[in-house]
């Protein structure tokens, strides 16, 4: 969906429940350039793929770990969970 920036501005409270509810985002024009209402857990799985994919060594093994898991090539493991330290 796109909107001007007037019409977003006139129906801002209605859009943000709709891109909530619908989980797709509202392409908002203007003159002055293009912006999007987004949900705000897509906001943040965007930062935080962008951040684990700025190290290229690190973008590189998720590129491999995922060739591998499409190829079959994964082994099923128990999630490890950490212990708590002693308090004394």
């Amino acid at each position: 969906m796109s909107v001007t920036a007037s019409e977003a501005r006139a129906r801002l409270f209605p859009l943000i429940e709709q891109v909530n509810a619908d989980q797709v985002a509202v392409e908002i024009v203007s003159k002055k350039g293009t912006a999007y209402l987004v949900p705000a857990a897509e906001y943040e799985s965007l930062l935080e793929t962008m951040h684990l994919l700025r190290s290229p060594a690190n973008a590189e093994r998720l590129r491999a770990s995922v060739a591998a898991a499409q190829g079959g090539r994964v082994q099923e493991r128990a999630l490890v969970e950490p212990t708590a330290p002693e308090v004394s």
